[in-house]
């Protein structure tokens, strides 16, 4: 039993030498200046080279992903940019190369079966991720922007801006990564351009667009035109510019029923929404329908228009929301 533990002892002391005299052979081996360097030491060369790129990864992230992230929330309120700051901790973990590729062998040592290696990696190839990130970044923001200039519907304008604005901090955070590798973008400026055009345009769309009401001249459309007008402000006339309201199926109706005795009144319109140029936006109907039934057609209707008053409407005021205060949220 002795022997096997001094046999076992002596091997472990051997590997320890063993390491200890390929780590002093490849400690001499530098990369070029600025440049990662990695090392590794196994018992095939595959695994040694893995372990130099995960070192290599590991120098990466240390240098990009360590910031302090200061988050700016971009809000348009009644036509002007609102910001909104928080300061958060974010780490960027990788667990590996996107591009181990890159990776340069500097030198590889073998001895009694084991592999010792030194690998190195320049900046500008460390960078490689981030560029091709960064270009597709300022490609999708070249649409949104092509496509906000031509948009007319205001929920879907807004979500475009509220794209552009995601798309944009993903350039700016991108780009302070590029700059500790060394290699800025060279579209910035360009960018910026269009950050701005895409803001400028929603700022002008936002701070004209009104709301109008095109009801019919019924005591229903009145009822709920009065409901509305407590969360929204709505004018009356030609509509100019921005949204128009009106009901479909607006008129109360109302007959006999021979089977109940009673007279039955029905009260199911449509809120329909749409841009000045007569394009349909939604079209929400009343859930649930409103019914009374009563002796006389009179208390029918009498019992009905409490209803209406009473009726709740709250998911249309939630489904308005997100097309008429898009530009005040």
């Amino acid at each position: 039993m002795r022997i096997k533990f001094c046999v076992l002892f002596l091997v472990m002391l051997a590997d320890v030498a063993f390491s200890q005299s390929v780590m002093e052979a490849l400690s001499v081996v530098q990369c070029a200046s600025g440049d990662f360097r990695g090392v590794g030491i196994a018992q095939n060369e595959n695994e040694a080279i893995a372990q130099a790129r995960s070192m290599i990864a590991s120098q990466i992230k240390s240098s990009v992903s360590y910031k302090s992230e200061s988050k700016t929330d971009q809000r348009i309120v009644a036509g002007k940019e609102q910001l909104d700051s928080r300061n958060t901790m974010r780490t960027q973990q990788e667990s590996n190369l996107l591009n181990a590729q890159d990776v340069q062998v500097k030198t590889s040592i073998v001895k009694s079966g084991s592999y010792g290696v030194v690998a190195c990696m320049s900046r500008t190839n460390a960078a490689k991720p981030y560029a091709a990130r960064q270009m597709r970044i300022a490609d999708s923001l070249s649409i949104l922007a092509q496509a906000v200039s031509v948009e007319k519907s205001p929920k879907s304008k807004r979500a475009l801006w509220q794209r552009t604005s995601v798309f944009y901090s993903e350039y700016l955070e991108n780009d302070k990564v590029l700059q500790s590798l060394g290699l800025p973008s060279e579209k910035n400026e360009e960018i910026l351009k269009l950050y701005e055009f895409v803001k400028s345009d929603y700022q002008n769309f936002c701070s004209n667009q009104e709301i109008y009401w095109a009801g019919a001249d019924n005591y229903g459309s009145k009822i709920l035109h009065s409901k509305l007008s407590g969360d929204f402000v709505m004018k009356p006339g030609k509509c100019e510019n921005g949204l128009q309201l009106s009901l479909l199926d607006s008129d109360v109706q109302c007959e006999y029923k021979a089977s109940l005795g009673n007279y039955m009144c029905l009260f199911r319109p449509i809120l329909k929404g749409e841009s000045c140029a007569g394009e349909v936006f939604f079209q929400l109907p009343l859930n649930p329908a409103l019914s009374i039934a009563s002796k006389t057609p009179q208390a029918a209707e009498n019992k009905l228009e409490v209803r209406i008053r009473n009726a709740d409407i709250g998911e249309w005021k939630q489904d308005l929301k997100k097309w008429i205060s898009s530009c005040a949220e």
